[in-house]
């Protein structure tokens, strides 16, 4: 297994998230309390090969799946995996509803590459192994962030 922290390569439009001060911070003489912040580590599993980069978006309720960009966006280059698993803890989240879909870019195209039906390359889904010959749906792999979280990610291939 190998572990990439949070330093992984982020996509041009991605936003950075920053932990905050927990204690607040002074401004204007007035102590403004600053929302906590939540770290979340991703396992992924049964990665089939080293090509190509996953890439991670991010969701809530406001950008639900399979919005276009998520509220963030972060890829990790396969050829730094060994192995055919990996963990990266990634921070600054505020708690909310959201849900991790990732998708295994073996071609780096940025895009799901299909056959005649099926995809060609893997995706997975926070705490949700997809099953279904259906798209997934946002409510599958929604979570409530109330803490740093623990998030296994199975790959699926067909």
């Amino acid at each position: 297994m190998f572990l990439v922290h949070s330093l992984a390569n982020a996509q041009s439009d991605s936003v950075v998230y920053k932990a905050s001060n927990k204690e607040g911070e002074h401004k204007g003489g007035v102590i403004e309390k600053k929302e906590e912040t939540y770290s979340i580590t991703i396992t992924v599993t049964h990665i089939r090969n080293h090509n190509g980069v996953i890439r991670f978006k991010f969701f809530d309720d406001s950008t639900p799946f399979p919005h276009d960009t998520g509220f963030r966006k972060v890829v990790v280059k396969k050829s730094d995996i060994i192995g055919s698993s990996f963990t990266a803890t990634y921070d600054g989240f505020i708690s909310r509803y959201m849900g991790i879909a990732l998708l295994d870019d073996e071609n780096d195209n940025w895009k799901l590459d299909f056959g005649w039906f099926l995809p060609k390359e893997g995706h997975a889904f926070s705490d949700y192994y997809h099953t279904a010959l259906r798209k997934p749906l946002y409510k599958d792999f929604r979570f409530l962030l109330t803490g740093d979280k623990k998030v296994v990610m199975k790959m699926k291939y067909y």
